[in-house]
């Protein structure tokens, strides 16, 4: 998988930001830019081409597309799709950074973005691009900086994430245990069982369970929990979302199971969450 990165270090400059939502199977127009676009997803799968590489964007992925080369949908969503997304530009160009490269990470950089990837399970990313959105539709600023500086973080937390990743496979976490927490992430609003990920793994239900408790410290199914847990509280900065709909599509089968473990993992119920991260806006 290709990266990007780009060394200017001042913020980058805000174009537009949004959220794209459709019920009917959607398809990405075929174009240019001359910015940088970031999709988050959100609900359902965005079928997307980048420079003739082929990607399916599922909830709790993004991708990068880079300025300057085609991107289009090449499948329809067949669908519910909710993303959101920002366009970008940078004082200086981003740079490519070939996956079979042997030469490592770049001397230096302000943002190391890979052009395809999972957000970590705090959620914390999709929280930043949801305030960065809040943002977008007030009217005045004390400062015109603040969508600029806010879009930063954004990537900063995102390039965080992609070093902690690396910093895991190469110091901590065996490669079967990072792949395998990476794809319960991807997956667990679906139902899974031991088996299930066992089997899509190759490896024993009893060894891996071992494994991923022994390097991680959490077992296959208090892990599965926390990612749904960590997809819910970003489900339910939605002011659109009911707590029972939250508990349902991240994976939970029993709105009060789900509760009680919401309450265990956060120290406060789904509702109280809810409420503490909703922005009310008044038109």
């Amino acid at each position: 998988m290709n990266c990007f990165y780009t060394s200017d270090i001042q913020p980058p400059r805000f174009f537009a930001c949004g959220n794209l939502i459709s019920n009917d199977g959607f398809i990405h127009s075929r174009r240019i830019l001359n910015c940088n676009v970031l999709i988050s997803v959100l609900e359902g799968t965005l079928f997307i081409t980048q420079s003739e590489r082929s990607f399916a964007v599922s909830a709790g992925q993004y991708i990068f597309l880079k300025a300057d080369e085609e991107h289009y949908g090449y499948k329809s969503s067949g669908g519910r799709l909710s993303y959101m997304w920002v366009h970008f530009k940078s004082g200086a160009p981003w740079e490519t950074l070939v996956s079979d490269s042997n030469s490592g990470l770049p001397d230096s950089f302000a943002y190391l973005l890979p052009e395809y990837a999972a957000l970590s399970g705090s959620q914390r990313a999709n929280m930043l691009f949801r305030q960065l959105m809040d943002f977008s539709r007030q009217e005045k600023f004390y400062t015109d900086s603040i969508l600029s500086c806010s879009l930063s973080l954004l990537l900063m937390e995102l390039t965080q994430e992609f070093l902690d990743g690396i910093n895991n496979r190469n110091n901590n976490i065996s490669p079967v245990v990072s792949s395998a927490a990476e794809w319960i992430k991807s997956n667990c609003h679906k139902q899974l069982s031991l088996h299930d990920i066992a089997e899509e793994f190759h490896y024993n239900a009893e060894y891996l369970s071992f494994l991923f408790k022994k390097e991680t410290g959490l077992t296959l199914i208090q892990y599965i929990n926390k990612s749904r847990i960590e997809i819910s509280k970003n489900l339910l900065s939605n002011n659109d979302i009911s707590i029972k709909e939250a508990a349902y599509s991240c994976g939970f089968r029993d709105e009060k199971y789900y509760m009680r473990m919401f309450k265990k993992s956060e120290g406060m119920t789904p509702l109280q969450y809810k409420n503490a991260f909703h922005k009310k806006h008044i038109n």
